[in-house]
């Protein structure tokens, strides 16, 4: 089945054009004009990956990305109009996967997406299973359990998770977190990353993610 993406985007010139693109590419492309008719899709129809315009006529973006994520792990890709770094760090501390600014080439947005869904898992993944602090880590499945339970975490914090599971020990910096993780050059600020492991912390509490003074966090053995 092709994978679907929601646009939640009221800019009909634009819209069409990357439902054209993307169509072309096998994707299906469902576009939403306003934030509450993409949150109903979101709650009755869930697809792979949202694309998010902060532009809204009926409420703010960074606020639809902090709904969303508060009821979903879909990855969440944001597009705005202005490269304003605040609101690139803001979007990214609310749980957004990945920022892109207008202009920008269909074929970047594409790779992004495409990133996006191999990071959910839609992609292929190598098998790989840890067991840290109580719980077992599936690589593979990209899947977090305690006993019988299902811990839900978004598809970054389980790329943060994975990392620091693959570096065991190691301290890590936050700006090599950053681009090792999030795959962008480093913002000069710690608040995003400081704000996944937060996440993480409160989510998994069996974890020790230590925190370095002056260089980062390291996850205990």
């Amino acid at each position: 089945m092709p994978s679907r993406i929601l646009m939640i985007e009221d800019e009909a010139t634009f819209s069409d054009f990357v439902t054209s693109y993307f169509g072309r590419e096998g994707f299906e492309v469902e576009v939403a004009t306003t934030a509450r008719a993409g949150l109903d899709v979101l709650d009755n129809n869930p697809p792979d990956v949202l694309i998010l315009d902060l532009n809204l006529p009926d409420m703010d973006g960074l606020d639809v990305c902090r709904e969303v994520r508060s009821r979903s792990s879909i990855p969440i890709l944001i597009l705005s109009g202005k490269s304003d770094e605040m609101d690139k760090v803001l979007g990214l501390e609310l749980g957004a996967d990945d920022y892109a600014t207008k202009p920008f080439a269909p074929r970047e947005l594409l790779a992004r997406v495409r990133a996006l869904l191999r990071r959910s898992g839609e992609g292929s993944a190598v098998a790989a299973t840890a067991m840290v602090g109580g719980y077992t880590i599936d690589s593979k499945r990209r899947e977090v359990r305690s006993d019988d339970e299902v811990i839900e975490l978004t598809a970054l914090e389980f790329d943060l998770l994975w990392h620091f599971v693959t570096n065991t020990g190691a301290a890590l910096s936050r700006e090599g977190l950053f681009e090792s993780v999030w795959k962008q050059e480093f913002l000069g600020s710690s608040r995003t990353v400081d704000t996944h492991v937060a996440n993480l912390r409160s989510k998994l509490p069996g974890l020790t993610i230590t925190t370095v003074r002056g260089v980062g966090y390291r996850l205990e053995g």
